[in-house]
């Protein structure tokens, strides 16, 4: 599939705003562009959180707010849907929605995890990974929970098919975990810690092990095409704002740490312990195009989206948008 997007090179996107590529950063700092930034929720996703929390967007003359969701899926449909100039979501939410022929595409990769998704349980009823047959499993349908429940499955020689899978956004799954309305669920190390924490001693996470042969998810900033077409200087200025949280995140990370906490208002001990399980650094490279590829073609596989006529790697090679990390940051991009 050819989008309209795709077919635009550097020269035109220049060309299309001209007034602006010309201005200087400082002129541009006077014009205070108001944005919206659609954010979910948890501790994966400090990056943004820091750039939000230090305001790092007035640096570069923008006036953002924020609209904050529980799941990438639902921040990054806000974004598709115009409400919101960019979303933080998954590799997952995009490539089901690539692979569907929605129009978005991926700005850079802030984040990388593997055993920051759990899968928590009721002890009695599921004591290793075997005994999720035929139990009910929580997760939301069509995020990077359904996406790492298949794989967590298939470390185990499961599959979806062998669960009954509940569709649950992650505070509503710890509320139906606790009061035993489901027998586990597949969210982020936060939502496990919680469950854990209120299940009085009735919940555990289950064995991670080996879950980094199977699965790695990436978080992501994401805009539609058209908010890139139409303002290709507002997403540089997006990429500056990751790097100066990243910035922030590796020179001053008691800092950091304390801003993430107050923000997923968990303590700074729970939350260092998630961070631990996280790699942070913004990019754009093949593994990040490997792993879209790897993600459609579950969706396709799990009756999710339709495969598209178009090659899906030429595919989502086409959803990641490179000019603005290479521009500010060109040795970030390691993409063939």
């Amino acid at each position: 599939m050819t989008t309209a997007f795709s077919s635009l090179n550097r020269r035109q996107f220049g060309l299309g705003l001209s007034g602006l590529v010309l201005s200087s950063w400082g002129a541009a700092a006077h014009a205070q562009e108001r944005i919206v930034i659609a954010e979910s929720q948890g501790f994966s996703w400090a990056v943004p959180y820091l750039v939000s929390s230090k305001n790092y967007w007035k640096n570069y003359g923008i006036d953002a707010s924020t609209l904050q969701f529980t799941s990438g899926r639902l921040a990054f449909d806000a974004a598709v849907a115009g409400k919101a100039q960019f979303a933080t979501t998954t590799d997952s939410v995009v490539g089901l929605a690539g692979a569907n022929g929605v129009p978005a595409v991926i700005v850079a990769d802030f984040t990388r995890l593997s055993r920051g998704m759990v899968v928590a349980a009721r002890k009695d009823r599921v004591r290793d990974p075997a005994d999720l047959k035929g139990k009910r499993v929580a997760t939301t349908l069509g995020s990077s929970g359904h996406y790492f429940l298949s794989r967590y499955l298939s470390l185990h020689g499961l599959g979806l098919k062998d669960v009954k899978v509940v569709n649950l956004r992650g505070p509503d799954a710890v509320t139906a975990l606790v009061k035993g309305e489901i027998d586990a669920f597949a969210w982020g190390f936060d939502s496990g810690q919680k469950a854990v924490a209120d299940g009085g001693g009735q919940i555990a996470i289950l064995s991670n092990d080996n879950l980094e042969k199977v699965f790695v998810s990436h978080y992501v900033l994401a805009a539609s095409e058209a908010t890139v077409r139409a303002n290709p200087r507002l997403v540089e200025s997006a990429v500056r704002s990751l790097l100066d949280a990243e910035r922030l995140y590796r020179t001053q990370p008691q800092e950091a740490l304390a801003l993430v906490a107050e923000r997923t208002k968990a303590t700074k001990e729970a939350t260092q312990e998630g961070l631990n399980t996280i790699s942070v650094g913004v990019q754009l490279d093949d593994r990040l195009l490997d792993d879209l590829v790897l993600n459609a073609q579950w969706a396709i596989e799990a009756g999710l989206a339709t495969e598209p006529k178009t090659d899906l790697r030429a595919l989502f090679r086409q959803r990641i948008y490179t000019d603005a990390l290479r521009t500010v940051a060109p040795d970030r991009v390691k993409l063939g």
